[in-house]
Formats: C-alpha cells, structure tokens, sequence
C-alpha cells in the first residue's frame, strides 16, 4: 500500500529542523517498523486518504546538545493546545487533547509503554483530514510560557 506523512507533520519536523539544524535525526521516526506493524500505532498508515494511507505520528530525536531539547518541544505543543494534536509521548509521560484514566485532557500522566520516550518525543495528529494536512506552523518555542 501506498502511504504518505500526514502534512501538518511534516510543517512540524520542518520547523524543527530550521530551528535546529545541526541536531541528530537518530531518534527520528514516521512510518512503523515490522514491529508497530502488529499493533495499534499511529506510525502504521492505518487513515485513509483515498487509496493513500497516512502515517499521524513522528518521532523527534531528543539532541539538547545541539539544541533541540524534546522536553521542551513536547511541553511547548502541550501547552499550545493546538486542535491537531492527539497525544503527546516523552519520557515515560504522556499528555492528551482529550481526557483519559481520570486525567484531565493536556495534563501530564504516566506512560508505560515498552519504549520509555527518553530518546525522541512522539507527535499523534487527529485521524480528521483538515486537522492532520493544516500546513499552520507549529508553536514549538521551549515550553516555558
């Protein structure tokens, strides 16, 4: 099947690479391995766009050496509440526009998945098309307003 990075996604890891052109991309992430693959994940191209699927997640490598900080970048899009976004995942947290397990919708709660985040910041977009291909920048400033 076909598949494609949902655009607002790739408005997001743009300006991140503006932002911080010298960081490391080891960490970074869109289409699902063999492994997502046997899962729910928002790395499979699970939405469909047509015959197209579309890929709603990305990974981006935590570099704070070269300035790239994915605590910041994860607490700026939470605090940003933008409409696109689904969840959250850094550092064995988690944060979601909507509310989940008694939390409060873009509060921080524990995450326990296999992969602790400590490496990348995971970005889930909405499964609807006008919010998951918005080319709106992205406020990623460092999280602290």
């Amino acid at each position: 099947m076909s598949w494609r990075i949902a655009e607002s996604l790739l408005q997001l890891r743009k300006q991140v690479n503006a932002a911080y052109p010298n960081r490391s991309k080891a960490s970074d992430g869109g289409i699902g391995d063999a492994a997502h693959a046997t899962r729910a994940s928002d790395h499979n191209p699970w939405v469909k766009d047509g015959a197209m699927g579309v890929v709603t997640a990305v990974d981006v490598t935590h570099d704070p050496a070269n300035g790239c900080d994915a605590g910041k970048l994860a607490a700026a899009l939470v605090n940003s509440e933008d409409p696109r976004i689904k969840y959250v995942i850094w550092n064995r947290q988690m944060a979601s526009s909507y509310p989940a397990n008694g939390v409060a919708a873009w509060t921080w709660r524990p995450y326990s998945g296999a992969n602790h985040h400590n490496h990348h910041v995971h970005i889930s977009v909405q499964p609807e098309k006008e919010l998951y291909d918005s080319p709106v920048e992205w406020e990623i400033g460092d999280g602290s307003d």
